[in-house]
């Protein structure tokens, strides 16, 4: 039994058995409560039926259990009928109240006084606990309580298997994926908590196994540009140290170096960067950015960049076009979309930039977005099969837009274009 389990049915019987104790004691209470007071009238009537009996000169019922006393002084009075006590009890008429109760012979009695005069009329019976018909209610009464606990601890057995099973199969299952594994089973959904706790689970498990197909993507793709730069790093160099480059051939080679260890040092530092903004070890600074201004001087610093395809940017901006932001955070944000857009275009593309009062568009003439990605495209080093970049820009960029509260999105239908967007209030 699951320490769950046990816990569900303490927490379910214990209230019960303290019920059922109440209800037991507080039943038999009520029930010797009326009986003593039906006892009480009985042997009144009977007392009254005695007096009746005397003042006619008539014979004392034999069924009635009473004794009669004339100035203390017990009387023995002729009986009628068939039914005699074998036993009577001794009672001290000047010690009794009017109803009354006495222990005699070890046994409890009910007595009832009836003064007239100098006589005393004294009525008895057992009390009610000791009637073995009182006895039989109490047994009835206490074994009806015991079937009911029974009863109840096998509803709750049972229900308490319903509800804890769940919860055993959730933990196997999380177990499962702290060691790594993804190939987990899970109970049905249901519509409750323990329903909402399982599908929670489900998600859990293929988030983090798309998060760790993701690294293993990242650490291949981060080792594959690492190690492409280096190795032609290494070939060069050793190509100048045999000699075996001609003289002429040698500003062209160290500017070959030049580039792949500034490609490595963009790696890095787009990796560093994003470490330090995941982290939220970058303050920014927010402030009234004239978004118009700053996408012409983004897009002037990196013309000859896209002449290089002889890709066109077009602008359609509204004057005056004013967001709370960083301006360098802003800055980095669209040069980011803009060499994405870049590598997107095909030689001799347009780049189209759109500038309303709340909203900033960024669309070009690529490939598009396939379905698959468009849900991981903000993730690290998720990347188009053209680009040519590490996959950090759109990561970068995500981090940074969060961090100034403004809302981002992407539109694209694969084979024509993709346009990435920013609004404000």
């Amino acid at each position: 039994m699951s320490r769950l389990m046990k816990k569900l049915l303490w927490t379910a019987i214990l209230p019960l058995i303290v019920m059922a104790l109440l209800t037991f004691g507080l039943t038999s209470l009520l029930i010797g409560r009326f009986a003593e007071t039906e006892s009480y009238d009985q042997l009144a009537r009977e007392a009254d039926i005695v007096y009746e009996a005397l003042v006619d000169g008539r014979g004392i019922p034999g069924q009635l259990d009473v004794l009669v006393f004339q100035d203390g002084e017990a009387v023995n009075l002729e009986r009628g009928g068939r039914m005699r006590r074998q036993m009577t009890p001794i009672l001290d008429p000047d010690a009794l109240s009017e109803r009354d109760e006495v222990s005699v012979n070890g046994g409890r009695l009910l007595t009832f006084l009836r003064e007239e005069g100098d006589v005393q009329i004294v009525t008895y019976a057992p009390v009610p606990l000791s009637n073995p018909q009182f006895r039989q209610i109490y047994v009835i009464l206490g074994s009806g309580f015991l079937l009911a606990l029974l009863v109840a601890v096998g509803v709750t057995y049972w229900m308490g298997r319903r509800l804890t099973s769940p919860l055993i199969e959730l933990k196997r299952a999380t177990a499962a994926i702290m060691s790594g594994r993804h190939d987990i089973t899970l109970p049905p959904v249901t519509d409750d908590e323990i329903g909402d706790l399982t599908e929670a689970v489900r998600q859990m498990n293929t988030s983090l196994e798309e998060k760790e197909r993701m690294q293993n993507t990242f650490i291949s793709g981060i080792t594959h540009d690492v190690r492409t730069p280096l190795a032609i790093v290494r070939n060069e160099a050793e190509m100048l140290e045999l000699g075996v480059v001609k003289q002429e051939d040698v500003a062209a080679t160290g500017r070959s170096l030049t580039e792949e260890v500034d490609r490595i040092d963009r790696l890095v530092s787009q990796m560093l960067e994003y470490s330090k903004l995941s982290a939220g070890n970058v303050t920014l600074s927010l402030e009234s950015v004239r978004l118009d201004a700053l996408i012409k001087e983004t897009v002037s610093r990196m013309e000859e960049w896209f002449r290089h395809k002889e890709v066109t940017v077009t602008l359609e901006l509204v004057e005056d076009a004013v967001v709370q932001a960083d301006r360098l955070a802003m800055e980095r944000v669209l040069s980011n979309f803009l060499q994405n857009a870049y590598h997107a275009s095909p030689l001799g593309g347009v780049i189209t930039i759109r500038l309303s009062e709340r909203r900033l568009e960024i669309e070009d003439e690529g490939p598009g977005i396939a379905e698959t990605m468009r849900a991981n495209i903000w993730d690290m080093y998720v990347k188009g099969d053209r680009s040519n970049g590490h996959g950090l820009g759109l990561a970068i960029n995500k981090l940074l837009l969060e961090a100034q509260g403004l809302v981002y999105g992407v539109e694209s239908r694969e084979g024509e274009g993709a346009l990435f967007w920013i609004e404000w209030d």
